[in-house]
C-alpha cells in the first residue's frame, strides 16, 4: 500500500472519529423545539342521549339452532352447515356463558348405541363451530340419546324398528338433532 493511501485512510479515520466523539457529546444537549404546527387530537364530544330512546336495554332474542343427521351419522350434512354458519355469524358480539349443545338420536338401536352416537352428533357441532371461531371451551356438550324424541308416537304403526325399515326411518329424521343453545348472562 502507498504512503499516500495510508494517510488517506489515517485522516478519513480521525475525521469519523472526530465527528462521532462531538455527537456523543451534544447527546445530552436540549434540543430545540420543533417549528411549525402541532397536531391536537380533537376532544371527544359526549353523545347526546336521544329522546326517543329507551332507558333500559332490550334484551337479545334468544340464539338457537337445531342441526339434523343423517341415519347412523353422526358428521353434519353439507345441507345443515349454513345453519351452524349463520349461527357462529349471529353469535359475534354477543356475551354469553357458554353454548349448551345436545345431541339426540331416533330409537332404532339400542339405547347404549344411541347415547354414544348422540354424543358424537353433540361433538361434531361442537367442531364446526370451532372451526369457525367460536371458543369449543364455552361450548358444552350432552348425549340424550333416544330419550327426547319429537316424533312422540307418530311413528309407532310403520313396521319393524331396524334399519332395513326405511318408512321409519325417514319418520323419524327429526329425531336425530343436535340442539345448540345460548346460554346468556345473568
Amino acid at each position: 500500500m502507498k504512503t499516500s493511501t495510508r494517510w488517506t485512510i489515517a485522516v478519513v479515520a480521525a475525521v469519523v472519529i472526530g465527528l462521532l466523539l462531538w455527537l456523543w457529546a451534544r447527546r445530552d444537549a436540549p434540543q430545540a423545539p420543533a417549528k411549525g404546527e402541532v397536531a391536537v387530537q380533537p376532544a371527544a364530544s359526549k353523545p347526546e342521549p336521544k329522546p326517543d330512546a329507551p332507558a333500559t336495554p332490550i334484551a337479545e332474542a334468544p340464539l338457537t339452532v337445531t342441526v339434523y343427521f343423517d341415519y347412523n351419522r353422526s358428521d353434519v350434512r353439507p345441507g345443515e352447515a349454513p345453519k351452524l354458519d349463520d349461527f357462529a355469524a349471529r353469535l359475534k358480539g354477543r356475551a354469553y356463558d357458554r353454548l349448551d349443545a345436545v345431541g339426540q338420536a331416533d330409537r332404532i338401536g339400542s339405547e347404549a348405541f344411541n347415547a354414544a352416537l348422540s354424543k358424537r352428533r353433540a361433538d361434531a357441532v361442537r367442531d364446526y363451530l370451532a372451526g369457525k371461531g367460536v371458543d369449543a371451551k364455552r361450548i358444552r356438550t350432552d348425549a340424550r340419546g333416544e330419550a327426547e324424541p319429537v316424533t312422540g308416537n307418530e311413528c309407532r304403526s310403520l313396521g319393524a324398528e331396524n334399519r332395513g325399515n326405511r318408512k321409519l326411518i325417514e319418520c323419524l329424521q327429526r329425531d336425530r338433532r343436535a340442539e345448540v343453545r345460548l346460554v346468556a348472562r345473568p
